[in-house]
């Protein structure tokens, strides 16, 4: 299909030179020394305290990434960037709601390993994130137990979770190492705080990546209306400008650096000051940034589902459901939100099994179908109006495109049946068969073990970490 245009290209453009204006006349707070030393070496200017970047040097060092990003796993990898659109689950949840109409609770190192044996079983599901921040994981500890226990329990392709410090990406590089063969293995996000603001040890962090050859997707998230300007326009500008000035830092120190271009910018309820996930809002922009991505030539990975509601019910469905296809279909390359609830706070297991439901019908309709003279069934026609019976249902074209997958099929969808078959069988809902569905694959799912050696060694940095 051809991409969906949120934008027309005299759109991107001004977007793009708002940026840079934004880049070299504002500026970005920066107070590591090496990060603005190394940009000052390089024709960067100060300005109130501020580091101002030339134009010149942010389109160089965008130019010099590459168009495609790896992300690795122990049963094989993903392209982002090759034209296949890959789905992921919520990152960094904080809460865990065991049952539709429950209260939910604070998550643990459990329900993170849980979560990913989940997804490992989602075919809809491409590659796997920590979906989890445990609550019986000290801080020092958190990141690093995030991703061992979602490599333990994937076979997927597996991105780490967000970095804040040097240490942890030392210690997720030699994770990387023992378990896939190298610390290039792993796709790391940093998130600057907006606006443009890069405290000291988020620009090491971005260094030390560089220099460890770790692809890097800088995740900014601002907030329209707060951390950013309520202007649609002027939101993705500042977004787009925080994304750029962690590229430049980085083909800095390592030109050619694998970068994934991320963007999650939000909309703030400014009567509560609470985010809201679930606006239309967050469609376009979504789309839009996957266009000012891809006018980098970087694959993108956006929101997907996502929604702002508290219970699983038709407001969570219809906001998840719209905020997944538009960005898809402008040709994301990656889409993130497989089991998000209540603005990316709380998930469940029910939730994430309705989500691989939702992407199945979107993967189907970013696909599209055939126009040629096979699928016009011009003969075909012609056939069946010579025929008695006047219908296609005994027509091998028919066998041959429903074999084909020209008509989806879910599994939980309430449909194929009569009302009244539907009432003698119980009423089952939607939610009732991916309660059962997602408990049917928890019992009888297994994922691979590490070999002892490797989990042996894993072991090991956890107790660094923690003890840390």
């Amino acid at each position: 299909m051809a991409p969906l245009a949120i934008l027309t290209p005299n759109d991107i453009l001004a977007i793009h030179h708002a940026t840079l204006r934004i880049l070299s006349e504002v500026g970005i707070v920066l107070r590591d020394a090496e990060a603005r030393t190394l940009l000052l070496d390089h024709g960067a200017r100060e300005l109130d305290g501020r580091v101002c970047l030339p134009p010149d040097l942010v389109e160089s060092c965008v130019a010099r990434c590459p168009s495609r990003v790896t992300v690795q796993g122990r049963g094989g990898k993903a392209e982002l960037g090759a034209g296949e659109m890959h789905v992921h689950n919520l990152g960094g949840a904080r809460d865990v709601l065991d049952r539709a109409g429950g209260d939910p609770r604070p998550a643990t190192t459990r329900d993170l390993a849980e979560s990913a044996r989940l997804l490992d079983a989602l075919e809809n599901v491409t590659t796997i994130t920590p979906l989890y921040t445990p609550c019986d994981v000290p801080p020092s500890a958190m990141t690093v137990v995030m991703y061992d226990q979602t490599i333990r329990h994937t076979l997927k392709p597996v991105s780490a979770p967000g970095v804040q410090t040097v240490a942890e990406v030392h210690y997720l590089a030699e994770m990387a190492h023992i378990v896939l063969g190298e610390a290039s293995a792993v796709l790391l996000s940093l998130s600057p705080i907006s606006p443009l603001n890069f405290p000291a040890d988020l620009a090491q962090a971005i260094i030390e990546i560089a220099r460890q050859g770790m692809p890097l997707a800088p995740l900014p998230c601002p907030q329209a209306g707060i951390s950013a300007p309520l202007s649609l326009a002027g939101a993705l500008a500042q977004q787009n400008a925080e994304v750029l000035a962690m590229i430049t830092l980085a083909q800095l120190v390592r030109p050619g650096l694998p970068m994934l271009y991320c963007g999650r910018l939000a909309a703030i309820d400014m009567r509560s000051a609470l985010p809201i996930w679930g606006n239309p809002e967050i469609a376009l922009v979504s789309a839009a940034t996957v266009q000012i991505g891809h006018f980098y030539h970087l694959p993108v990975n956006v929101y997907g589902l996502c929604g702002s509601g508290h219970a699983i019910d038709i407001q969570n469905g219809y906001e998840r459901a719209l905020n997944a296809v538009v960005p898809a279909l402008a040709g994301a390359d990656e889409l993130s939100g497989i089991g998000e609830m209540t603005s990316g706070t709380i998930s469940s297991n029910t939730q994430m099994v309705i989500d691989n439901e939702i992407m199945g019908m979107v993967f189907r309709i970013r696909r599209g179908f055939e126009v040629n003279e096979d699928s016009l069934a011009v003969e075909v026609i012609a056939q069946v109006m010579a025929s008695p019976m006047h219908n296609f249902l005994s027509m091998p074209h028919t066998v041959k495109y429903l074999r084909g997958g020209e008509l989806w099929r879910g599994k939980l969808a309430i449909q194929g049946i009569g009302w009244e078959q539907w009432r003698d069988t119980g009423r089952p809902t939607v939610v009732e068969r991916a309660e059962a569905e997602a408990n049917r694959i928890l019992s009888e799912h297994e994922v691979e073990p590490l070999p002892d050696d490797q989990a042996r060694a894993l072991d090991e940095i956890i107790r660094a970490a923690w003890g840390q």
